[in-house]
């Protein structure tokens, strides 16, 4: 189960990549690293107004709280004090399973999680065949407890750490969906590279699903594009997808784009940055996309890319809208911050932060992939009439 970060201040480079949604996220990797620390002492008057405070709360209450405890009190409180929802701070220990979870080897119950607008936890996507799409929960589910601990005194990270744990242990959830009050027991397990799924949807033509953007992602939709004729079409399939690593979505949407923009963002303390396809030979058979209102962030820079660049027909409902850009940054203790640096921009230049991406066609779930099949079809049938006329 995968959450998403963001972050600040220059210095260090991470060694690995890293994403995690839970709240549907875009995300990339800067160089960070934390110069802080706290001065002890009664007089430090090149201290900090909130080191002196963390001090003398520390000296002066014999039953306060460690001084690590209320450093990322602090941290939080600045966070929260920005206002802006998909900041976050991940302690040591979520911030390192952050990374397992990225490279699509966890143990879990296969859920991605993130704040909604209201403020409340909930489910943003359920992996496929996962321990959670086992026991019946669905996307938008509002998750109350995790092992009898109310969620709403917990943050993204604490969240997710409860939901961790070795295979074959039990977690008991209580949702709500709706009206609905849902209790579940569900065993978790080792979750493996289940983001993409494939298979041969009729004659030539190919479905592809993509639960989330992981690290993988782009070389597994590679490989079934191998494995799978699709001469007469691709379905990509980004419904319930909350997004992931915005490195790994420009990869994949390069799979079907020829050179040319994919997406940009500016920063407040840089040039804009513009992230590009290279790829002198894209994918070229007639593609359609799926989508839907959990559809967000690094998914919908894919949908929107295709769209813009006349690449794919996109279908569905209007997507989530989760348009600004996050960067993690590593704090000198191996804790993360997550911080938004930027609004991101598709190639027409259009923004979709809080708008999303509006689907050529409008269709129900129940339909869109019927839906899919007969738009391929059309457009197979297009390319042969154009092909005869060009031999007269």
């Amino acid at each position: 189960m995968p959450t998403s970060a963001h972050g600040s201040t220059p210095a260090t480079t991470r060694s690995r990549r890293f994403y995690a949604l839970f709240s549907a996220a875009i995300v990339v990797f800067p160089a960070t690293t934390y110069a802080g620390g706290y001065l002890l002492g009664e007089h430090h008057h090149s201290a900090s107004i909130v080191d002196q405070a963390i001090e003398r709360v520390s000296n002066g209450d014999p039953h306060s709280p460690t001084e690590i405890l209320l450093q990322r009190a602090a941290i939080e409180a600045v966070l929260k004090a920005t206002r802006d929802k998909w900041s976050n701070y991940f302690p040591p220990a979520s911030a390192s399973a952050f990374d397992a979870t990225l490279q699509g080897r966890y143990s879990g119950i296969g859920i991605w999680v993130r704040k909604n607008p209201q403020g409340l936890t909930e489910v943003s996507s359920v992996q496929v065949k996962s321990p959670a799409a086992a026991s019946g929960i669905k996307v938008r589910d509002l998750l109350v407890s995790v092992n009898g601990l109310a969620v709403s005194s917990l943050g993204i990270a604490e969240t997710i750490a409860a939901l961790r744990g070795d295979p074959n242990t039990d977690v008991s959830l209580k949702l709500l969906r709706g009206s609905q009050t849902i209790a579940a027991v569900i065993k978790r397990a080792s979750i493996l590279s289940g983001d993409v799924l494939a298979s041969q949807i009729a004659p030539k033509t190919i479905y592809i699903q993509v639960s989330a953007i992981s690290l993988h992602s782009a070389a597994d939709v590679v490989s079934a594009l191998a494995k799978y004729p699709h001469s007469h079409g691709i379905i990509l399939d980004l419904r319930d997808n909350p997004g992931g690593v915005l490195s790994e979505a420009v990869t994949l949407a390069s799979t079907f784009l020829s050179p040319g923009p994919i997406v940009s963002y500016d920063r407040k303390d840089g040039a804009p940055q513009v992230m590009q396809s290279s790829n002198i030979n894209p994918e070229t058979a007639p593609m359609v996309v799926l989508i839907n209102e959990s559809t967000a962030s690094s998914a919908e820079i894919i949908a929107g890319a295709l769209q813009d660049r006349n690449r794919a027909v996109i279908i569905g409902s209007q997507s989530y809208g989760k348009g600004t850009v996050q960067e993690i940054s590593t704090l000198s203790d191996g804790s993360q911050l997550e911080i938004t640096v930027g609004q991101y921009h598709l190639p027409s230049g259009r923004a979709i932060d809080q708008v999303g991406i509006t689907p050529d066609l409008k269709v129900s779930e129940s339909q869109d992939l019927p839906k899919a099949i007969s738009i391929l079809e059309g457009l197979v049938a297009l390319d042969s009439g154009k092909t005869v006329a060009n031999k007269k």
